[in-house]
């Protein structure tokens, strides 16, 4: 019993120590702030990703407060499929973080409902400075000549492989002119030789990938006014969910309810990272995010539509990777601001971050990354990806117009019933049709 106290007591001291040193600390900086005549500020910051992300993201956010004693973050950190929805949560009840990780499809419905604070002054008094980001990037996240965003990144769609894969398997590597037919084909292949989903995804995860079909057809997958859909032939959509119910009826992709299972394990354990699959369409800044858990991915382009010859094929855009907000309700709008400007510009926080979130908005900071003999393999694909894919990159679409949670999930639901049965490729582009039309019409 002697013993059990004794060590029960030498925790306790340790534990005591230990707040004691934090009390110290903490003490030390908010007597430091008094002396300045400061109080220390709190931001909420809030981003999605995986555990890379989060780890990178937590340095540069301990560094800053280093760096600035009188700033505290509190953080927010989820995965995609879970963000926009706990965003959506807080800012109906008023309690939107200060700082917004925001997506270029989100944009326009935040900025349309007024949760996001106008940073145009910020920009003009030069606290948040652009002068080393391309104009048009810039461009994208001002909504009706309102500056609702900064731009972190850039990043293209992509076909992400596991070469370890395709080299058990004996396929070749997908190729940049390769089809939609070698897509169908490979998959067809991988799940032979796999005994399983060669290809592990789903095509109605959200509207990108059809959007990039939609503008391989030369159409927009919306109207210009935002108000219905861009294209008026039905066959666009019917063609799209026809090829991927092949795969899905051959055993070749997963069906919907079997993709739920895969994906809750996190991108770090999809089966593309461990090699329990050969490909999946991603944004090409994901195999910087996984870089961790598998080095050895590699990016190709999109399969190209068969029908327009490959010099037309400019179904891929370069789009803003991501933005930082602010908050309409935050309290600390300037000093978001400034920790906005540090993020985008400053060679601290890059030398820490390293393009994680996709290629860097700041030509600087780009310049300065691929200079680094230390840059990990993985991200040199990510730039030399990027660079390759601008030749069958069309213009950037304007943001996805207000309501674009609803757009997705009709998508999803009409698509499904076709996958499942419930209705014909055409009965469910027609009430994909509806349902858009009736989302826009509420959405003006």
């Amino acid at each position: 019993m002697r013993k059990r106290v004794t060590g029960y007591a030498a925790v306790f001291l340790l534990l005591f120590a230990f707040v004691m040193v934090c009390s110290c600390g903490t003490t030390a900086v908010h007597e430091e702030l008094s002396d300045r005549g400061e109080e220390q500020r709190v931001i909420r910051i809030a981003w999605w990703g995986g555990e890379e992300r989060n780890e990178k993201t937590n340095q540069v956010l301990e560094l800053y407060s280093q760096i600035h004693p009188e700033i505290r973050f509190e953080t927010v950190a989820l995965e995609w499929e879970d963000y926009f929805n706990k965003i959506e949560q807080e800012t109906a009840v008023g309690n939107m973080p200060d700082i917004i990780q925001m997506d270029y499809q989100y944009i326009t419905t935040y900025s349309e409902n007024g949760s996001l604070a106008d940073l145009t002054s910020f920009v003009e008094d030069g606290t948040i400075r652009i002068q080393d980001m391309e104009e048009h990037f810039f461009n994208c996240g001002v909504v009706d000549g309102r500056v609702q965003g900064i731009v972190l990144t850039s990043s293209v769609l992509a076909m992400v492989y596991n070469p370890e894969v395709f080299d058990r398997a004996g396929i070749p590597y997908p190729q940049p002119d390769w089809s939609w037919d070698d897509f169908a084909d490979i998959c067809l292949r991988l799940e032979e030789g796999m005994n399983g989903y060669g290809v592990q995804m789903t095509p109605i995860l959200d509207m990108n990938l059809y959007h990039y079909w939609v503008r391989q057809q030369g159409e927009e997958l919306f109207s210009a006014d935002q108000r219905t859909l861009g294209y008026s032939d039905d066959s666009v959509y019917t063609g799209y969910v026809s090829l991927f119910k092949s795969l899905i009826d051959a055993g070749a992709i997963p069906s919907s309810d079997a993709w739920a299972e895969i994906n809750v394990q996190g991108q770090e354990k999809l089966p593309v990272v461990t090699g329990e699959c050969g490909m999946m369409p991603e944004w090409s800044n994901f195999v910087v995010k996984v870089g961790q858990a598998n080095e050895n991915l590699k990016l190709v382009t999109l399969p190209l539509a068969v029908s327009l010859p490959a010099g037309e094929n400019m179904g891929l855009w370069h789009k803003p990777g991501m933005f930082f907000s602010v908050a309409e309700t935050s309290d600390v709008k300037e000093e978001c601001a400034q920790f906005i400007d540090w993020f985008v510009n400053s060679e601290e926080a890059n030398d820490i971050l390293k393009g994680e979130r996709g290629i860097p908005a700041s030509e600087k900071i780009r310049e300065r990354l691929l200079r680094d003999e230390t840059l990990p393999r993985v991200q040199r694909e990510m730039f030399a990806y990027v660079e390759e894919a601008m030749a069958f990159c069309g213009e950037i679409p304007p943001p996805e117009p207000a309501g674009i949670e609803g757009l997705n999930n009709a998508f999803a639901e009409t698509a499904n019933m076709y996958f499942y049965g419930v209705k014909t490729a055409e009965e469910a582009a027609a009430e994909f049709r509806r349902r858009v039309d009736e989302i826009l019409s509420e959405a003006k």
